[in-house]
C-alpha cells in the first residue's frame, strides 16, 4: 500500500481558537501522498466559504502515518429516520439510546448539556452512562481526530454525513464507549445522530435552523480508563471499512 498522510484542518475568525477565535470549520482526510495538495486546498476553500463565516485563521497540518499503527474498522449500519420537530427528534434519540448500557437520566442530562450551551465546543464531551455525569476536565472537550473512510467515494457525496459517520464508527470502536448523541454546529444543517449498538440512526430537525450551536455527546461505562479512551479517539489513526448497506 502506498504511504499514507493524515490532514488536518482547523479554521477559526478573530484568530486562533486559543486566542478566543471563534471556531468556523474543522476537518481532515487520511490521503495517499499524491493527493496532499488537491485534499489541503479543498480543506482551505472550506475555511474559507463556510456558512458559519469566512476563517481569518487556517492551520493545515501535514504528518506520514506509519502503515503498521492504522487501525482498521467496520462501518456502523445506518438507519433513516423521520421526525417533523425537535420534540420529536430528541425523543428518537432517547428511545434509541436507553438500555441497559445507558440510563435515562444519562441521556436526558446529556441533551440539557447540549441545549445549555452558549457556544460550540470544539470537542466532544464524557458523560457517565450510568450517573449522567460529565467526566471530561476542561471547556476543550474530546478531539476526535486521524481519521477517514478507506474508500471515501463508497460513503456517497454527503460530506456532512460521510464525516458524521466515520468519526461515529471510530468512536463506537473505543473500549467503553456506549453510546453518541450529536447535532451539527452548521447554521444550515439540522440533522443529527444516535449511535449505538452498532448503528447510526440519522435523525432530522435536532435543533432550529440557523442554530449555530452544536456539540456530541460520548456516553462512556463508569469503570472506563479515561486517558486511554481521550488517547485512542485523539491519536490513533483509523480507517472505516464500508459496510454493505451503508
Amino acid at each position: 500500500m502506498s504511504e499514507l498522510y493524515s490532514v488536518r484542518m482547523r479554521a477559526a475568525q478573530g484568530g486562533p481558537h486559543e486566542k478566543g477565535g471563534h471556531h468556523i470549520s474543522g476537518a481532515e482526510r487520511i490521503v495517499k501522498l499524491e493527493e496532499v495538495g488537491v485534499i489541503a486546498q479543498s480543506l482551505a476553500d472550506r475555511a474559507l466559504h463556510h456558512s458559519k463565516g469566512t476563517a481569518d485563521f487556517i492551520n493545515i497540518i501535514v504528518d506520514l502515518i506509519p502503515s503498521n499503527e492504522i487501525i482498521y474498522i467496520d462501518c456502523l449500519e445506518v438507519e433513516e429516520h423521520r421526525a417533523k420537530t425537535i420534540a420529536e427528534a430528541h425523543q428518537l434519540a432517547i428511545e434509541f439510546l436507553q438500555g441497559p448500557e445507558i440510563t435515562e437520566v444519562a441521556i436526558q442530562n446529556a441533551i440539557t448539556l447540549l441545549k445549555e450551551l452558549d457556544s460550540s465546543i470544539r470537542g466532544a464531551m464524557l458523560v457517565d452512562a450510568t450517573t449522567g455525569k460529565r467526566i471530561d476536565v476542561g471547556n476543550r472537550g474530546v478531539r476526535v481526530s486521524h481519521m477517514d473512510s478507506f474508500d471515501s467515494e463508497a460513503l456517497g457525496d454527503n460530506d456532512h454525513m460521510r464525516e458524521a459517520l466515520v468519526l461515529a464508527s471510530k468512536v463506537q470502536s473505543g473500549k467503553g464507549i456506549v453510546g453518541e448523541l450529536c447535532w451539527s454546529d452548521d447554521p444550515d444543517y439540522t440533522v443529527g445522530y444516535v449511535a449505538c449498538n452498532g448503528i447510526y440512526h440519522r435523525i432530522p430537525n435536532m435543533k432550529e435552523l440557523g442554530s449555530a450551536i452544536g456539540g456530541r455527546v460520548f456516553f462512556v461505562r463508569s469503570d472506563i480508563d479515561r486517558d486511554s479512551i481521550i488517547e485512542y479517539l485523539e491519536k490513533t489513526p483509523v480507517l472505516v471499512q464500508r459496510r454493505h448497506n451503508v
